[in-house]
């Protein structure tokens, strides 16, 4: 039997087949928008067609065109290949360009603010973070942290021409990025976390303010000292997080519970798994600040077993671990107030 549409002749078999990959195709998609989201009027929106239309596309009563599929992957950061692709050693991911670009900078962080947000909305959602380095979340825990970790990866990692021959100071990042990176940090503290750290990875932003300081980054001495303490309060913050095994920043704020680990393996790199709705993301860092993005189910699912197996070998030092909790953080507390004596007398 042959079928007429849009002058084109489709087989029977071939149209039930399609069908069937746009509906898996639109589950995905459903479980991937928050439920607060009107998806058909999102997609009447984007497609520039009636909800009347859009309803059809997602009853899968009227075929999506390949342009209209690109249109709604590219606008809800979906792959295709993640869906449809049943290959175990290939792997679609996502990343945004960040080499020697201020504005790609820009973007990469505006990108991580609207992931974040999606996320916070999505129903029973969770990060489980594997951190070789402090989670960029917490590194915008306050604006005198957040302007130096931004001046250093800007100027050190993605090596931005304008930032080569400047120094730091308090006034060398915009008003506006500093401005995306607390949103970011307030929203993390939004969703409920499990972190698995290690005795080093609060350390190598330590190292990194020492080797700016003897390097003659600093403009001022007292800068770098001012740093460290950030970095000390920031610390208290997450051994008070890793106490109440929430993240309550102020008193009557939405509160996310928060687990913490410490591991004495060496973690490698760091490492996002994310769960919403029955969507699952994996994000892998590479080039020490971007990350690879992919919703490839396969791979994601390897990444949590390699987590879970981290976490069983690690030592769960939240809630009432007190002694544990204690002997991780005093060791972090003195290496912050040993690279402050070491300047202070340099």
């Amino acid at each position: 039997m042959i079928i007429f549409n849009s002058n084109k002749y489709y087989k029977m078999n071939d149209k039930k087949s399609a069908f069937e990959m746009q509906a898996l195709f639109i589950t995905h998609l459903k479980n991937t928008v928050p439920a607060s989201v009107s998806l058909a009027d999102d997609i009447a929106d984007l497609l520039k067609i009636s909800n009347d239309s859009a309803y059809r596309r997602l009853r899968n009563e009227t075929v999506l065109s390949l342009d209209e599929t690109y249109k709604i992957c590219k606008h809800y950061r979906i792959s295709a290949d993640a869906i449809f692709s049943k290959q175990t050693n290939a792997v679609t991911c996502n990343y945004i360009k960040l080499t020697d670009s201020a504005e790609n900078f820009e973007s990469y962080l505006l990108s991580l603010e609207n992931q974040l947000k999606q996320i916070s909305k999505a129903e029973n959602a969770k990060i489980i973070y594997a951190a070789e380095e402090i989670p960029i979340f917490h590194s915008f825990h306050s604006e005198k942290l957040s302007a130096f970790k931004l001046f250093y990866w800007q100027r050190s990692v993605l090596n931005i021409k304008e930032y080569q021959t400047k120094k730091f100071d308090w006034d060398v990042i915009s008003e506006k990025l500093l401005r995306i990176a607390k949103n970011i940090h307030t929203i993390y503290l939004k969703i409920p976390s499990t972190e698995i750290w290690t005795v080093d990875t609060i350390q190598t932003t330590v190292k990194q303010i020492e080797y700016y300081f003897e390097s003659g980054a600093f403009k001022e001495k007292e800068d770098a000292i001012t740093i460290l303490n950030e970095l000390k309060q920031l610390a208290q913050s997450i051994n008070r997080y890793a106490e109440e095994e929430n993240k309550n920043e102020k008193p009557n704020s939405s509160i996310a519970q928060f687990g913490l680990y410490n591991s004495d393996l060496v973690i490698g790199t760091n490492c996002i798994h994310v769960t919403m709705n029955e969507q699952i993301v994996s994000y892998i860092s590479f080039n020490t600040l971007n990350s690879l993005t992919t919703t490839n189910q396969q791979f994601c699912e390897e990444i949590e077993h390699w987590m879970k197996n981290l976490i069983k070998k690690s030592t769960l030092i939240s809630g009432v671990a007190e002694k544990q909790r204690f002997q991780f953080f005093n060791k972090t507390n003195k290496s912050i107030d040993l690279a402050i004596e070491r300047i202070k007398n340099y």
